[in-house]
């Protein structure tokens, strides 16, 4: 019995001992780190101001237009091949600070605007409408993702418009 219990002692001081000589005293596992970095988003009006000029008054209504590509583009540049979300409304053009000048009344015109873009060429060929809302890819060029806009559009003179030099601002905005 004794040497049963000796027996018995030893096995369990081994089975211990013999745990604890295989059981790992550290462990280690991996993971992955990663970061998506994106070019910045911007736009600029390569043209500057889209002017209609001067427009004699006939007392007619009449509708003047410039087409985009006889109008102004800007160009948009950010993470190759990311969409990006163009937006823009139209405007009222007021006489306002002209009539604070000179005297009159004070009246209002409409522009719609109408917008086409050529993704990566800055001339204008295969040309696409945009509508306000619409997504396009930034083209790749040389790591620099590249959209050209091109800004038209119409103003609605009617049969009683006021005289005046009539001005608004326009945004073209965009967001990834």
């Amino acid at each position: 019995m004794k040497q049963t219990k000796i027996f018995f002692i030893a096995v369990s001081l081994m089975l211990f001992f013999g745990a604890n000589l295989f059981a790992q005293s550290s462990a280690s596992a991996t993971a992955e780190v990663k970061a998506q970095l994106k070019k910045g988003l911007s736009i600029q009006n390569l043209d500057g101001d889209l002017d209609f000029g001067e427009i004699i008054l006939t007392g007619s209504a009449v509708n003047q237009t410039i087409t985009p590509d006889n109008g102004i583009r800007f160009l948009v540049t950010g993470h190759p091949g990311k969409n990006v979300t163009v937006t823009f409304s139209n405007v009222t053009l007021t006489n306002n600070a002209w009539v604070s000048a000179n005297g009159g009344n004070n009246d209002v015109l409409q522009f719609t605007a109408d917008v086409d873009e050529t993704g990566g060429n800055s001339t204008y060929i295969s040309a696409n409408n945009v509508n306000s809302g619409d997504q396009i890819a930034l083209v790749n060029n040389s790591g620099i993702g590249n959209l050209y806009l091109w800004l038209g559009g119409t103003i609605a003179i009617r049969a009683d418009q006021e005289q005046g030099d009539y001005t608004g601002t326009f945004t073209m905005t965009v967001a990834y």
